[in-house]
């Protein structure tokens, strides 16, 4: 389980010599939309796994009809804005697609994916202009991945509806006090890596993948 594999890397040092390059999650296409239809409204391993990924395969491709096909990658990228899509038949795939992809290591764009309140797993990506500071910005995730929901912190970012807020995925680069920072995390645990100073006019942006995201409540926090 990707979560659970994230988790035992940041803290094992018996794992020193490895690194993760990537979380992969393969999806059966052919049945993606009964699954869906099964368990939209609510937050199921099916839903977690395709946000926490960074590449999905689609396989069964051969059995979707073909004028499906696009909306069927669409439905994946309303869920993780982040991730790239892979249209593979009986799980052949281009091993340079899914190893070496250093998700880990490079900043991702911004996800230009709408935000809808109603799905159950979806993406928001904020932009900003603001030099955050360091440490405020440490406090702020940790807050948002840390805090049980009866805390009064998180209680701060619930939505209006009563459903909790929760953060699955998060990847992107800020600008702090300190210089910049790629930002990537996973459930709880996440990680500032210093990367150089990018070109003139690149925006600082963050990609939230998880449930129940108000664009505006993660803008104000």
């Amino acid at each position: 389980e990707q979560g659970y594999q994230r988790r035992v890397r940041g803290v094992d040092d018996g794992l020193s010599q490895l690194y993760l390059d990537g979380i992969v999650t393969l999806v059966d296409a052919h049945n993606f939309k009964r699954t869906q239809r099964e368990t939209d409204g609510t937050v199921t391993e099916f839903g977690r796994q395709i946000a926490l990924a960074d590449v999905v395969v689609l396989n069964k491709m051969d059995l979707v009809e073909e004028e499906s096909r696009d909306s069927l990658t669409e439905e994946i990228r309303a869920m993780n804005g982040a991730c790239v899509v892979q249209h593979t038949t009986r799980s052949r795939v281009d091993l340079k697609r899914i190893l070496g992809i250093q998700a880990y290591t490079s900043v991702p764009p911004p996800s230009t994916v709408e935000h809808k309140l109603s799905r159950a797993i979806s993406t928001v990506t904020l932009t900003t202009d603001k030099l955050l500071r360091k440490k405020e910005l440490e406090n702020t995730l940790e807050s948002l991945l840390w805090e049980e929901p009866t805390s009064p912190l998180k209680q701060s970012h619930l939505v209006e509806d009563g459903g909790e807020m929760t953060i699955l995925r998060m990847k992107g680069r800020v600008h702090t006090d300190t210089g910049w920072f790629m930002v990537q995390a996973v459930r709880d645990i996440y990680e500032l890596t210093p990367i150089a100073t990018p070109p003139s006019g690149t925006a600082p942006h963050l990609i939230f993948i998880g449930s129940h995201l108000d664009s505006q409540r993660l803008q104000n926090v």
